[in-house]
C-alpha cells in the first residue's frame, strides 16, 4: 500500500481507540469530538478494507487485522515521538512515576536498593507497586505497568495465550534467577522425620497454607500431585507471606515455597525446609517489560538499575542473562539482549 494514501493522523485515532477501548474515551484522549473520531475510523476502515473494531457490550473490540497492526503502528509512532522530542531524560530532575507488579518479597529485596539509587541520582523519581493478579501481562502490553517480576509458573496461564512470536513482538525480559519448590514447616512439626525430610504420605496428609495474590489456588504443585494420582489439602489461602509465616509458626500446617522465598522465610532458622517428596521442575523468575518502552530513556535508566541489582544479588548465569546498559558513556541505551522466556 502506498503510504501517501494514509493520513497519519488516522493512525493516532486507531491506536487511541485500541488503547482506550471506546470512542468516547479515545475522543477525550485526543481532544476531539466523538463524531470526528468516528469519521476518522470510517476513513481508515475504507482505506484498509477492514472493520478494525466491532462493538461488544460497552467497548470496541479489535478485529484480527487490528491486532496484527497495533504493535507495528504503535512502535512506529513511538519512534517518531521520540525522534521529535526536545526533552532529554535527566534522572536528577525527573519526577517520573514507574509502575511495578511484583510479589512483596521481591519488592523487599529490590526497592530498598532503588531507594539508595534515588537518593544519590534521582530524588524526585517515584514508584508505585501492586501485587500480582490475573491480567498483569495484558496490563503490561497496554503500558498500564512498566515492569513485572514473576516466575514463569506464576504467569503460565497468561503466557499460554501468546505464541512465541507474539510474546517476542510485545515483550522483552531477562532472567533474575532459577528455582525449585521446597516444603516448609515449623521445627517440631510431626510431619517431618528426625532428619528433616517429609514423605509423600505425610505431605498429602497434612493441611497446607497457600500464598495467592489473586485468590486462586492454582499451582504447578497441584499438577505434579495430580500426575501421580495424589492431591493436597489446602486449608488456607492467604495473600501475604507474612501471614502465612505466622500460621506455619503456630501450627502443624505446611507451606510450599520457592527455594529463594523459603530461604528468606527461614532467616532466623525457626523452620524446617525440606525437598519435595516428588519430582518437580525447575522454573525461572524473570523481569518483564513492554518492548515499546525501549524507546524511552527514563525506562532504559530504570531497567539499567534493575539489571545491576539483579547482577549484585543473584550474579550472572552465562547465556541466560542479557547484557544491558553497560556502556558508561551511553548509560541510557540498549547494548544488547538475549530475551527468551
Amino acid at each position: 500500500m502506498n503510504l501517501s494514501r494514509i493520513d497519519l493522523n488516522l493512525l493516532l485515532v486507531f491506536t487511541s481507540i485500541y488503547n482506550e477501548k471506546t470512542i468516547t474515551k479515545a475522543a477525550d484522549k485526543l481532544n476531539l469530538s466523538q463524531s470526528a473520531v468516528s469519521n476518522a475510523l470510517n476513513r481508515l476502515r475504507y482505506t484498509l478494507d477492514d472493520d478494525l473494531f466491532f462493538r461488544s457490550s460497552d467497548m470496541m473490540k479489535p478485529t484480527k487485522k487490528a491486532e496484527d497492526l497495533i504493535y507495528p503502528i504503535q512502535n512506529a509512532l513511538d519512534t517518531i515521538q521520540s525522534s521529535l522530542s526536545d526533552e532529554e531524560f535527566n534522572p536528577a530532575k525527573s519526577n517520573r512515576l514507574f509502575k511495578f507488579c511484583l510479589p512483596d518479597i521481591a519488592a523487599g529485596r529490590i526497592f530498598p536498593q532503588l531507594a539508595q539509587v534515588f537518593k544519590e541520582e534521582a530524588p524526585n523519581i517515584q514508584i508505585s507497586s501492586v501485587s500480582t493478579s490475573k491480567g498483569d501481562l495484558e496490563k503490561l502490553k497496554n503500558q498500564e505497568l512498566d515492569f513485572i517480576i514473576s516466575s514463569d509458573e506464576g504467569l503460565r496461564s497468561e503466557l499460554k495465550s501468546y505464541s512465541d512470536e507474539k510474546f517476542d513482538e510485545y515483550f522483552n525480559s531477562f532472567l533474575v534467577y532459577k528455582d525449585r519448590p521446597l516444603c516448609v514447616g515449623r521445627k517440631g512439626n510431626p510431619f517431618f522425620d528426625k532428619n528433616g525430610q517429609i514423605s509423600l504420605e505425610n505431605y498429602t496428609a497434612a493441611n497446607h497454607v497457600h500464598v495467592s495474590y489473586d485468590g486462586t489456588i492454582d499451582s504447578p504443585v497441584n499438577d505434579y500431585l495430580s500426575d501421580i494420582g495424589k492431591k493436597r489439602n489446602i486449608t488456607m489461602s492467604v495473600n501475604y507471606v507474612s501471614v502465612a509465616k505466622e500460621i506455619i509458626r503456630a501450627s502443624d500446617y505446611l507451606i510450599t515455597l520457592s527455594g529463594h522465598l523459603a530461604s528468606f522465610f527461614n532467616k532466623a532458622n525457626n523452620f524446617i525446609v525440606a525437598p519435595m517428596p516428588f519430582d518437580t521442575n525447575e522454573y525461572s523468575v524473570r523481569l518483564f517489560w513492554n518492548k515499546r518502552s525501549e524507546n524511552d530513556a527514563a525506562h532504559a535508566w530504570m531497567l539499567g538499575n534493575l539489571y545491576r541489582i539483579q547482577e549484585k544479588n543473584f550474579g550472572l548465569d552465562g547465556d541466560n542473562v542479557d547484557h544491558y546498559y553497560t556502556d558508561p558513556d551511553n548509560r541510557y541505551s540498549v547494548v544488547g539482549s538475549n530475551s527468551k522466556t
